[in-house]
């Protein structure tokens, strides 16, 4: 009996594995001569791993604010508004480790080990996001049903727009 118990949880932990991932990400620069990008795309690491990599060249700087808008899409008939639009000054998020749950600390959270956006301003080096592999934890406590997503990332500087970059991830939940 607690052999075919023991069977089932392990079938049923297989059968219903998350297999959530990046698909694309398209960076777009507004202000040329603020920064541009070096590098900007996916790079299979692996059979289902896939990798984020962001590599922007700053020529202006530092800077000691900057604001983000962090949206996040979901895909109906094209993709549509769902859930979070937010807007944030990153210079007191990254100041202000003991921000409440919210989307912007969530996605703060997952650059954290990858990137070199960990620290508070001024930055005055080039920004890199290297080998950031999607992870299911980074959203969960978010109920996001399964489905095609794009996270929107919007930043500025002296309130004026510099960089859309547009991330897509495919998020199957059984």
């Amino acid at each position: 009996m607690w052999f075919k118990f023991t069977l089932f949880l392990l079938v049923d932990g297989v059968l219903s594995a998350r297999q959530s991932r990046f698909v694309n990400v398209e960076c777009k620069m507004l202000d040329p001569s603020y920064a541009t990008y070096k590098k900007c795309n996916l790079k299979i690491l692996g059979r289902g791993v896939v990798a984020l990599n962001v590599h922007a060249v700053l020529q202006k700087g530092p800077f000691n604010n900057a604001k983000v808008n962090v949206c996040l899409f979901r895909k109906f008939n094209g993709y549509r508004p769902f859930m979070f639009n937010t807007t944030v000054d990153y210079c007191k998020l990254m100041a202000d480790r003991r921000k409440q749950l919210s989307f912007p600390k969530i996605v703060r959270d997952s650059l954290a080990n990858c990137s070199n956006l960990n620290h508070t301003c001024p930055y005055e080096h080039d920004i890199i996001v290297d080998n950031m592999v999607f992870d299911e934890t980074f959203f969960k406590y978010l109920p996001l049903p399964t489905g095609d997503y794009k996270i929107q990332i919007m930043a500025a500087t002296d309130n004026e727009w510099k960089t859309i970059i547009n991330i897509y991830i495919q998020w199957v939940f059984d």
